[in-house]
Protein backbone atom coordinates (compact mmCIF):
# COMPACT_ATOMS: atom_id res chain seq x y z
CA UNK A 1 0.00 0.00 0.00
CA UNK A 2 1.20 3.38 -0.34
CA UNK A 3 1.15 6.33 1.95
CA UNK A 4 -2.04 7.11 2.94
CA UNK A 5 -1.60 11.27 1.96
CA UNK A 6 -1.34 10.02 -1.48
CA UNK A 7 -4.26 7.58 -1.74
CA UNK A 8 -6.34 8.75 -4.25
CA UNK A 9 -10.05 9.17 -3.56
CA UNK A 10 -13.08 7.93 -6.21
CA UNK A 11 -16.17 9.52 -7.38
CA UNK A 12 -18.07 12.12 -7.30
CA UNK A 13 -16.67 13.43 -3.88
CA UNK A 14 -13.19 13.52 -5.35
CA UNK A 15 -15.26 15.04 -8.60
CA UNK A 16 -16.07 18.08 -5.97
CA UNK A 17 -12.89 18.19 -4.64
CA UNK A 18 -10.77 19.32 -7.48
CA UNK A 19 -13.97 21.54 -8.60
CA UNK A 20 -13.61 23.51 -5.64
CA UNK A 21 -10.03 23.63 -6.55
CA UNK A 22 -10.53 24.93 -9.86
CA UNK A 23 -13.55 27.40 -8.40
CA UNK A 24 -10.63 29.01 -6.33
CA UNK A 25 -8.33 29.49 -9.29
CA UNK A 26 -10.86 30.62 -11.49
CA UNK A 27 -12.16 33.66 -9.34
CA UNK A 28 -8.97 34.71 -8.40
CA UNK A 29 -7.62 34.56 -12.19
CA UNK A 30 -11.20 36.37 -12.85
CA UNK A 31 -10.58 39.38 -10.30
CA UNK A 32 -7.21 39.97 -11.27
CA UNK A 33 -8.34 39.82 -14.95
CA UNK A 34 -10.92 42.29 -13.87
CA UNK A 35 -8.89 44.85 -12.03
CA UNK A 36 -6.49 45.10 -14.66
CA UNK A 37 -8.74 45.98 -17.82
CA UNK A 38 -10.94 48.38 -15.86
CA UNK A 39 -8.53 50.17 -15.12
CA UNK A 40 -6.72 50.40 -19.20
CA UNK A 41 -9.79 50.37 -21.04
CA UNK A 42 -10.03 53.31 -22.04
CA UNK A 43 -6.37 53.47 -23.00
CA UNK A 44 -5.00 53.48 -26.30
CA UNK A 45 -2.87 56.16 -28.40
CA UNK A 46 -4.63 58.01 -31.33
CA UNK A 47 -2.28 60.26 -31.64
CA UNK A 48 2.06 59.99 -31.89
CA UNK A 49 4.32 62.99 -30.83
CA UNK A 50 8.34 62.58 -30.39
CA UNK A 51 9.52 64.99 -27.61
CA UNK A 52 13.17 66.82 -27.41
CA UNK A 53 13.37 69.16 -24.40
CA UNK A 54 15.93 71.52 -23.74
CA UNK A 55 16.65 72.34 -20.07
CA UNK A 56 17.39 76.12 -19.25
CA UNK A 57 20.13 76.51 -16.60
CA UNK A 58 20.74 80.28 -15.43
CA UNK A 59 22.11 82.04 -12.69
CA UNK A 60 19.29 81.51 -10.24
CA UNK A 61 19.00 77.70 -11.33
CA UNK A 62 16.28 75.80 -13.55
CA UNK A 63 14.84 78.56 -15.46
CA UNK A 64 12.40 76.40 -17.26
CA UNK A 65 12.34 73.69 -20.36
CA UNK A 66 12.00 74.57 -23.80
CA UNK A 67 9.72 71.67 -25.17
CA UNK A 68 10.14 70.35 -29.32
CA UNK A 69 7.37 68.18 -30.38
CA UNK A 70 6.63 66.82 -33.81
CA UNK A 71 3.30 64.88 -34.43
CA UNK A 72 2.62 62.26 -36.69
CA UNK A 73 1.49 62.69 -40.12
CA UNK A 74 -2.34 61.70 -39.93
CA UNK A 75 -2.86 63.53 -36.86
CA UNK A 76 -0.73 67.25 -38.58
CA UNK A 77 -3.55 66.35 -41.96
CA UNK A 78 -6.68 65.84 -39.50
CA UNK A 79 -5.86 68.77 -37.13
CA UNK A 80 -4.82 71.38 -39.58
CA UNK A 81 -7.72 70.74 -41.70
CA UNK A 82 -10.21 70.37 -38.33
CA UNK A 83 -9.10 74.07 -37.69
CA UNK A 84 -9.09 75.02 -41.03
CA UNK A 85 -5.19 76.27 -41.79
CA UNK A 86 -3.02 75.11 -44.84
CA UNK A 87 0.49 73.78 -44.21
CA UNK A 88 1.29 77.21 -46.13
CA UNK A 89 0.10 79.40 -43.72
CA UNK A 90 0.99 78.10 -40.32
CA UNK A 91 3.58 80.75 -40.32
CA UNK A 92 0.94 83.82 -40.95
CA UNK A 93 -0.28 85.52 -37.58
CA UNK A 94 -3.48 84.10 -38.14
CA UNK A 95 -2.64 80.61 -38.99
CA UNK A 96 -0.30 81.00 -35.50
CA UNK A 97 -3.56 82.25 -34.03
CA UNK A 98 -5.80 79.54 -35.14
CA UNK A 99 -3.28 76.84 -34.01
CA UNK A 100 -2.55 77.96 -30.94
CA UNK A 101 -6.20 78.98 -29.62
CA UNK A 102 -7.98 75.66 -31.73
CA UNK A 103 -5.62 72.81 -30.39
CA UNK A 104 -2.49 74.00 -28.42
CA UNK A 105 -3.92 75.82 -25.08
CA UNK A 106 -6.41 72.89 -24.55
CA UNK A 107 -3.22 71.83 -23.24
CA UNK A 108 -2.90 73.63 -20.22
CA UNK A 109 -5.81 71.49 -18.46
CA UNK A 110 -3.16 68.58 -18.63
CA UNK A 111 -0.70 70.35 -17.94
CA UNK A 112 1.06 69.84 -21.03
CA UNK A 113 1.87 66.46 -20.56
CA UNK A 114 4.90 67.71 -18.17
CA UNK A 115 5.49 66.46 -14.78
CA UNK A 116 8.16 68.25 -12.56
CA UNK A 117 9.39 66.83 -9.01
CA UNK A 118 11.83 68.59 -7.49
CA UNK A 119 13.22 66.20 -4.74
CA UNK A 120 10.37 63.84 -5.02
CA UNK A 121 7.62 66.30 -4.50
CA UNK A 122 5.21 67.51 -7.62
CA UNK A 123 5.61 70.94 -8.81
CA UNK A 124 2.58 72.72 -10.26
CA UNK A 125 2.97 73.29 -14.07
CA UNK A 126 3.01 77.24 -14.96
CA UNK A 127 1.59 78.36 -18.08
CA UNK A 128 3.54 77.66 -21.68
CA UNK A 129 5.28 80.71 -23.10
CA UNK A 130 6.66 81.30 -26.71
CA UNK A 131 4.15 79.51 -28.25
CA UNK A 132 5.14 78.74 -32.08
CA UNK A 133 3.86 76.29 -34.70
CA UNK A 134 5.95 75.23 -37.67
CA UNK A 135 6.25 72.01 -39.72
CA UNK A 136 9.21 69.19 -40.73
CA UNK A 137 10.45 68.72 -43.63
CA UNK A 138 8.39 66.18 -44.27
CA UNK A 139 5.31 68.55 -43.34
CA UNK A 140 4.78 66.88 -40.02
CA UNK A 141 3.24 69.83 -37.67
CA UNK A 142 5.98 71.03 -34.75
CA UNK A 143 4.94 72.78 -31.38
CA UNK A 144 8.00 75.14 -29.66
CA UNK A 145 7.05 76.28 -26.34
CA UNK A 146 8.21 76.99 -23.29
CA UNK A 147 7.68 76.14 -19.53
CA UNK A 148 8.88 78.14 -17.05
CA UNK A 149 10.01 76.38 -13.91
CA UNK A 150 11.83 79.24 -12.11
CA UNK A 151 13.52 76.88 -9.17
CA UNK A 152 16.70 78.30 -7.60
CA UNK A 153 19.56 76.03 -7.09
CA UNK A 154 21.38 77.12 -3.48
CA UNK A 155 22.00 73.54 -2.05
CA UNK A 156 22.43 70.17 -3.94
CA UNK A 157 18.68 69.24 -5.48
CA UNK A 158 17.42 66.45 -7.36
CA UNK A 159 14.81 67.37 -10.15
CA UNK A 160 13.26 65.22 -12.14
CA UNK A 161 11.43 65.62 -15.75
CA UNK A 162 8.69 63.21 -17.29
CA UNK A 163 6.81 63.77 -20.34
CA UNK A 164 3.43 61.42 -20.87
CA UNK A 165 -0.03 61.48 -21.52
CA UNK A 166 -1.63 59.66 -18.82
CA UNK A 167 -4.81 59.50 -20.70
CA UNK A 168 -2.96 57.79 -23.18
CA UNK A 169 -4.43 59.23 -26.14
CA UNK A 170 -1.59 60.48 -27.24
CA UNK A 171 2.13 58.05 -27.12
CA UNK A 172 5.35 60.96 -26.47
CA UNK A 173 8.39 59.35 -27.41
CA UNK A 174 11.42 61.11 -25.31
CA UNK A 175 14.02 61.23 -28.02
CA UNK A 176 16.66 60.68 -25.48
CA UNK A 177 19.82 61.43 -27.75
CA UNK A 178 17.92 64.59 -28.63
CA UNK A 179 17.78 65.62 -24.33
CA UNK A 180 19.70 69.39 -24.35
CA UNK A 181 20.59 71.80 -22.15
CA UNK A 182 21.08 75.41 -21.96
CA UNK A 183 23.36 76.87 -19.40
CA UNK A 184 24.58 80.31 -18.56
CA UNK A 185 24.92 80.08 -14.96
CA UNK A 186 27.35 78.50 -12.33
CA UNK A 187 25.20 75.38 -12.10
CA UNK A 188 26.72 71.99 -11.81
CA UNK A 189 24.43 69.35 -13.50
CA UNK A 190 24.55 65.78 -14.76
CA UNK A 191 21.73 63.81 -15.45
CA UNK A 192 20.45 59.97 -16.28
CA UNK A 193 17.44 58.79 -17.97
CA UNK A 194 15.86 56.23 -16.57
CA UNK A 195 11.66 54.57 -16.33
CA UNK A 196 9.62 56.70 -13.99
CA UNK A 197 8.29 53.53 -11.99
CA UNK A 198 5.90 55.90 -10.17
CA UNK A 199 4.26 57.03 -12.83
CA UNK A 200 3.32 53.77 -14.39
CA UNK A 201 0.24 54.23 -16.27
CA UNK A 202 -2.10 52.03 -18.67
CA UNK A 203 -1.93 49.18 -15.82
CA UNK A 204 1.38 49.52 -15.45
CA UNK A 205 2.30 48.55 -19.16
CA UNK A 206 4.00 52.05 -19.38
CA UNK A 207 6.10 53.61 -17.40
CA UNK A 208 7.47 57.12 -19.13
CA UNK A 209 11.25 57.87 -19.00
CA UNK A 210 11.83 60.35 -16.43
CA UNK A 211 14.88 62.98 -16.77
CA UNK A 212 16.96 62.92 -13.50
CA UNK A 213 19.00 65.88 -12.91
CA UNK A 214 21.32 66.12 -10.20
CA UNK A 215 21.83 70.03 -9.13
CA UNK A 216 23.91 71.89 -6.99
CA UNK A 217 26.06 75.48 -6.66
CA UNK A 218 29.21 75.07 -9.29
CA UNK A 219 31.67 72.88 -7.77
CA UNK A 220 29.66 71.21 -5.43
CA UNK A 221 28.53 68.00 -5.29
CA UNK A 222 27.80 66.70 -8.79
CA UNK A 223 31.60 67.53 -10.31
CA UNK A 224 30.88 68.75 -13.41
CA UNK A 225 31.41 71.96 -14.64
CA UNK A 226 28.62 74.89 -16.05
CA UNK A 227 31.01 75.52 -19.33
CA UNK A 228 29.58 72.90 -21.17
CA UNK A 229 26.50 74.13 -23.70
CA UNK A 230 25.48 70.30 -23.49
CA UNK A 231 25.77 68.16 -19.80
CA UNK A 232 27.15 64.16 -20.86
CA UNK A 233 24.22 61.70 -20.40
CA UNK A 234 25.51 59.34 -17.44
CA UNK A 235 23.98 55.69 -17.63
CA UNK A 236 21.24 54.95 -14.92
CA UNK A 237 22.17 54.02 -11.85
CA UNK A 238 22.97 50.14 -10.71
CA UNK A 239 20.81 49.47 -8.66
CA UNK A 240 18.01 50.67 -10.91
CA UNK A 241 15.95 48.00 -12.86
CA UNK A 242 15.53 49.46 -16.09
CA UNK A 243 14.72 46.53 -18.12
CA UNK A 244 11.14 46.66 -19.09
CA UNK A 245 8.99 43.36 -18.60
CA UNK A 246 7.59 41.24 -21.71
CA UNK A 247 4.22 42.80 -21.59
CA UNK A 248 5.63 46.27 -21.56
CA UNK A 249 7.59 45.17 -24.34
CA UNK A 250 4.64 43.45 -26.22
CA UNK A 251 2.68 46.34 -26.09
CA UNK A 252 5.16 48.59 -27.16
CA UNK A 253 5.55 47.01 -30.75
CA UNK A 254 1.96 47.10 -30.59
CA UNK A 255 2.10 51.01 -30.31
CA UNK A 256 4.84 51.09 -32.68
CA UNK A 257 3.18 48.93 -35.12
CA UNK A 258 0.26 51.17 -35.24
CA UNK A 259 2.61 54.47 -35.33
CA UNK A 260 4.44 52.60 -38.52
CA UNK A 261 0.57 51.58 -40.12
CA UNK A 262 -0.62 55.06 -39.64
CA UNK A 263 2.50 56.92 -41.52
CA UNK A 264 1.85 54.49 -45.01
CA UNK A 265 -1.71 55.23 -44.67
CA UNK A 266 -1.04 58.97 -44.61
CA UNK A 267 1.72 58.24 -47.52
CA UNK A 268 -1.24 57.49 -49.66
CA UNK A 269 -3.63 60.41 -49.21
CA UNK A 270 -2.43 62.21 -52.10
CA UNK A 271 -2.48 59.25 -54.69
CA UNK A 272 -5.96 58.53 -53.34
CA UNK A 273 -7.12 61.62 -54.64
CA UNK A 274 -5.25 61.42 -57.68
CA UNK A 275 -6.77 58.38 -58.41
CA UNK A 276 -9.69 57.51 -56.35
CA UNK A 277 -9.81 53.82 -57.40
CA UNK A 278 -6.33 53.21 -57.74
CA UNK A 279 -3.91 50.92 -55.68
CA UNK A 280 -3.11 53.22 -53.18
CA UNK A 281 -7.07 52.89 -52.85
CA UNK A 282 -6.97 49.35 -51.99
CA UNK A 283 -3.47 49.39 -50.01
CA UNK A 284 -5.04 52.01 -47.75
CA UNK A 285 -8.12 49.44 -47.40
CA UNK A 286 -5.71 46.96 -46.01
CA UNK A 287 -4.06 48.96 -43.84
CA UNK A 288 -6.91 50.17 -42.09
CA UNK A 289 -7.81 46.42 -41.42
CA UNK A 290 -4.39 45.29 -40.20
CA UNK A 291 -4.60 49.09 -38.17
CA UNK A 292 -7.81 48.18 -36.43
CA UNK A 293 -7.03 44.53 -35.70
CA UNK A 294 -3.49 45.67 -33.54
CA UNK A 295 -5.19 48.40 -32.59
CA UNK A 296 -7.66 46.41 -30.85
CA UNK A 297 -5.06 43.90 -29.27
CA UNK A 298 -4.63 46.66 -26.86
CA UNK A 299 -6.57 47.05 -23.95
CA UNK A 300 -10.50 48.80 -24.67
CA UNK A 301 -12.55 48.24 -27.75
CA UNK A 302 -15.17 45.77 -25.41
CA UNK A 303 -13.01 43.17 -24.87
CA UNK A 304 -13.20 43.25 -20.83
CA UNK A 305 -17.21 43.06 -21.52
CA UNK A 306 -17.16 40.33 -24.05
CA UNK A 307 -14.84 37.92 -21.95
CA UNK A 308 -17.25 39.24 -18.84
CA UNK A 309 -20.36 38.32 -20.45
CA UNK A 310 -19.31 35.28 -21.98
CA UNK A 311 -18.39 33.84 -18.91
CA UNK A 312 -21.47 35.22 -16.89
CA UNK A 313 -23.79 33.65 -19.96
CA UNK A 314 -23.99 30.90 -22.29
CA UNK A 315 -23.03 31.50 -25.73
CA UNK A 316 -21.24 29.72 -28.92
CA UNK A 317 -18.68 30.63 -30.70
CA UNK A 318 -21.38 32.03 -33.45
CA UNK A 319 -22.67 34.25 -30.62
CA UNK A 320 -18.70 35.29 -29.62
CA UNK A 321 -18.69 36.21 -33.57
CA UNK A 322 -21.81 38.58 -33.22
CA UNK A 323 -20.43 40.08 -30.17
CA UNK A 324 -17.15 40.79 -31.15
CA UNK A 325 -18.26 42.24 -34.48
CA UNK A 326 -21.32 44.34 -33.25
CA UNK A 327 -19.28 45.96 -30.68
CA UNK A 328 -16.81 47.07 -32.92
CA UNK A 329 -18.67 47.94 -35.53
CA UNK A 330 -21.38 50.18 -33.82
CA UNK A 331 -17.73 51.68 -32.20
CA UNK A 332 -16.91 52.79 -35.33
CA UNK A 333 -20.17 53.48 -36.50
CA UNK A 334 -20.68 55.87 -33.74
CA UNK A 335 -17.75 57.67 -34.49
CA UNK A 336 -18.87 58.35 -38.31
CA UNK A 337 -22.28 59.28 -37.38
CA UNK A 338 -20.63 61.86 -34.24
CA UNK A 339 -17.68 63.49 -37.11
CA UNK A 340 -20.50 63.66 -39.49
CA UNK A 341 -22.82 65.77 -37.11
CA UNK A 342 -19.38 68.01 -35.68
CA UNK A 343 -18.96 68.78 -39.12
CA UNK A 344 -21.59 68.93 -40.87
CA UNK A 345 -24.14 70.17 -38.84
CA UNK A 346 -22.02 71.88 -36.05
CA UNK A 347 -19.22 72.79 -38.23
CA UNK A 348 -16.96 72.28 -35.13
CA UNK A 349 -14.99 69.38 -36.09
CA UNK A 350 -12.96 67.49 -33.98
CA UNK A 351 -14.03 69.61 -31.40
CA UNK A 352 -17.43 69.06 -31.91
CA UNK A 353 -16.69 65.08 -31.92
CA UNK A 354 -14.72 65.72 -28.39
CA UNK A 355 -17.87 67.82 -26.83
CA UNK A 356 -20.22 64.78 -27.82
CA UNK A 357 -18.10 62.09 -26.35
CA UNK A 358 -17.86 63.54 -23.03
CA UNK A 359 -21.55 63.39 -22.81
CA UNK A 360 -22.10 59.73 -24.69
CA UNK A 361 -19.48 57.90 -22.97
CA UNK A 362 -20.68 58.25 -19.29
CA UNK A 363 -24.59 57.42 -20.87
CA UNK A 364 -23.01 53.88 -22.36
CA UNK A 365 -20.79 53.09 -19.29
CA UNK A 366 -24.18 54.03 -16.94
CA UNK A 367 -26.09 51.74 -18.35
CA UNK A 368 -23.49 49.32 -19.12
CA UNK A 369 -23.27 48.73 -15.24
CA UNK A 370 -27.08 48.72 -14.80
CA UNK A 371 -27.17 45.72 -17.40
CA UNK A 372 -24.64 44.05 -15.53
CA UNK A 373 -26.57 44.27 -12.65
CA UNK A 374 -29.75 42.84 -14.26
CA UNK A 375 -27.21 39.75 -15.10
CA UNK A 376 -26.33 39.01 -11.85
CA UNK A 377 -29.75 39.45 -10.25
CA UNK A 378 -31.42 37.31 -13.16
CA UNK A 379 -28.78 34.64 -12.16
CA UNK A 380 -29.71 34.79 -8.38
CA UNK A 381 -32.73 34.43 -8.91
CA UNK A 382 -32.45 31.50 -11.41
CA UNK A 383 -30.47 29.90 -7.88
CA UNK A 384 -33.23 30.99 -5.44
CA UNK A 385 -35.24 28.94 -7.39
CA UNK A 386 -33.60 25.52 -7.21
CA UNK A 387 -30.61 26.05 -9.44
CA UNK A 388 -29.87 26.28 -12.69
CA UNK A 389 -30.25 22.66 -13.16
CA UNK A 390 -32.47 20.41 -11.39
CA UNK A 391 -32.21 17.16 -9.76
CA UNK A 392 -28.98 15.11 -7.68
CA UNK A 393 -27.99 12.71 -11.20
CA UNK A 394 -24.36 12.86 -11.93
CA UNK A 395 -22.87 13.65 -14.43
CA UNK A 396 -24.46 16.68 -16.07
CA UNK A 397 -24.47 17.10 -20.22
CA UNK A 398 -22.56 21.02 -19.82
CA UNK A 399 -23.42 21.01 -24.15
CA UNK A 400 -26.63 22.17 -23.80
CA UNK A 401 -26.10 24.73 -20.96
CA UNK A 402 -23.12 26.57 -23.28
CA UNK A 403 -25.35 26.27 -26.26
CA UNK A 404 -28.68 27.67 -24.55
CA UNK A 405 -27.31 31.59 -25.73
CA UNK A 406 -29.56 35.00 -25.92
CA UNK A 407 -29.29 36.62 -29.46
CA UNK A 408 -30.79 39.70 -28.00
CA UNK A 409 -28.77 40.14 -24.79
CA UNK A 410 -25.82 39.43 -26.47
CA UNK A 411 -26.94 42.32 -28.95
CA UNK A 412 -28.52 44.75 -26.14
CA UNK A 413 -24.80 44.28 -24.79
CA UNK A 414 -23.02 44.92 -27.36
CA UNK A 415 -24.75 48.12 -28.50
CA UNK A 416 -24.26 49.48 -25.07
CA UNK A 417 -21.00 48.67 -25.06
CA UNK A 418 -19.82 49.96 -28.78
CA UNK A 419 -22.19 52.89 -28.76
CA UNK A 420 -18.74 54.95 -27.46
CA UNK A 421 -17.29 56.69 -30.46
CA UNK A 422 -13.96 55.33 -32.00
CA UNK A 423 -11.16 58.30 -31.66
CA UNK A 424 -8.54 56.50 -33.68
CA UNK A 425 -11.92 55.58 -35.98
CA UNK A 426 -12.76 59.40 -36.25
CA UNK A 427 -9.14 61.06 -36.78
CA UNK A 428 -8.51 58.42 -39.92
CA UNK A 429 -12.22 59.74 -41.31
CA UNK A 430 -11.00 63.55 -40.53
CA UNK A 431 -7.58 62.79 -42.24
CA UNK A 432 -9.91 61.93 -45.21
CA UNK A 433 -11.92 64.73 -44.93
CA UNK A 434 -9.41 67.00 -44.72
CA UNK A 435 -8.14 65.59 -48.07
CA UNK A 436 -11.63 65.30 -49.52
CA UNK A 437 -11.72 61.46 -49.49
CA UNK A 438 -14.30 61.00 -48.00
CA UNK A 439 -15.10 57.79 -50.00
CA UNK A 440 -11.89 56.42 -49.07
CA UNK A 441 -12.31 57.11 -45.83
CA UNK A 442 -15.42 55.99 -45.21
CA UNK A 443 -14.62 52.28 -46.77
CA UNK A 444 -12.00 52.61 -45.15
CA UNK A 445 -14.15 52.80 -41.71
CA UNK A 446 -15.23 49.23 -42.86
CA UNK A 447 -12.04 48.01 -42.81
CA UNK A 448 -11.26 49.25 -39.90
CA UNK A 449 -13.97 47.52 -37.74
CA UNK A 450 -13.25 44.34 -39.56
CA UNK A 451 -9.91 44.43 -38.25
CA UNK A 452 -11.24 45.31 -34.67
CA UNK A 453 -13.81 42.49 -34.78
CA UNK A 454 -11.81 39.90 -35.65
CA UNK A 455 -9.29 40.59 -32.82
CA UNK A 456 -12.33 41.24 -30.47
CA UNK A 457 -14.33 37.51 -32.13
CA UNK A 458 -10.80 35.78 -30.93
CA UNK A 459 -11.38 37.08 -27.38
CA UNK A 460 -14.53 36.06 -27.06
CA UNK A 461 -14.11 32.65 -28.80
CA UNK A 462 -11.22 32.32 -25.83
CA UNK A 463 -13.93 33.18 -23.21
CA UNK A 464 -16.73 30.67 -24.62
CA UNK A 465 -14.44 27.80 -24.70
CA UNK A 466 -12.66 28.42 -21.51
CA UNK A 467 -16.44 28.44 -19.75
CA UNK A 468 -17.02 25.70 -21.80
CA UNK A 469 -13.83 23.64 -20.68
CA UNK A 470 -14.91 24.57 -16.85
CA UNK A 471 -18.06 23.52 -17.49
CA UNK A 472 -17.63 20.29 -18.27
CA UNK A 473 -14.79 19.64 -16.17
CA UNK A 474 -17.71 20.48 -13.28
CA UNK A 475 -20.35 18.49 -14.59
CA UNK A 476 -19.70 15.03 -13.25
CA UNK A 477 -21.57 16.20 -9.96
CA UNK A 478 -25.18 18.01 -10.51
CA UNK A 479 -25.07 19.68 -7.39
CA UNK A 480 -21.81 20.64 -7.39
CA UNK A 481 -22.42 21.95 -11.20
CA UNK A 482 -24.68 24.18 -10.28
CA UNK A 483 -23.12 26.29 -7.50
CA UNK A 484 -20.05 26.52 -9.95
CA UNK A 485 -22.41 27.89 -12.69
CA UNK A 486 -23.84 30.03 -10.07
CA UNK A 487 -20.92 31.39 -9.10
CA UNK A 488 -19.14 32.07 -12.09
CA UNK A 489 -21.68 33.79 -13.11
CA UNK A 490 -22.64 36.28 -11.12
CA UNK A 491 -19.05 36.99 -10.53
CA UNK A 492 -18.88 37.46 -14.32
CA UNK A 493 -21.65 39.92 -14.16
CA UNK A 494 -21.01 41.84 -11.05
CA UNK A 495 -17.85 42.04 -13.65
CA UNK A 496 -19.41 44.36 -16.01
CA UNK A 497 -21.62 46.11 -13.66
CA UNK A 498 -18.15 46.96 -12.27
CA UNK A 499 -16.48 47.98 -14.92
CA UNK A 500 -19.66 50.16 -16.45
CA UNK A 501 -19.25 52.10 -12.53
CA UNK A 502 -15.95 52.33 -12.55
CA UNK A 503 -15.45 53.59 -16.20
CA UNK A 504 -18.66 55.94 -15.71
CA UNK A 505 -17.13 57.71 -12.31
CA UNK A 506 -13.88 57.57 -13.70
CA UNK A 507 -15.49 60.01 -16.54
CA UNK A 508 -15.77 63.01 -14.36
Amino acid sequence: MGHPHLARPHGCGYTQHIMKQILKKYILATTVFMLFFVSVARAHPHVFIDASPVIVIDEQGVAGIRQHWVFDDMFTSAILSDIGVAPDDIGTTAGQTAIRDGAFSYLKNFDYFTAVHLDAEQLPIKEAMDFRASTTEDNRLVYDFYLPLNIPVEKQHTLRIAIYDKEYYSDILLKEDEISFEINGAISVSHTVSPAKDLAYWGGYNIPQGITLHLAPAGVGTGKTPSAAVAPRTAPAADEDASPTMRQTIMKQVTMLQKVIKQRMTGLGNDIRKNPLGSAFWMFLLLSFLYGGVHAIGPGHGKTVVCSYFLARPGSLWLGAVMGNTITFVHVGSAVLVVAVAYILLGQGMGGFHEANKYIQPASFGLLALVGVGLAVKIAMDLRKGGLLQGPACPVDSKDVIRSGNTKSVLLVSFITGVVPCPGAAVILAFAIGLNILGAGLAAMLALALGMGLTTTLFAWTAVSARGLTLKLSSRNRTFFNWFYAIISICSALSIALFGAAMFVGGF
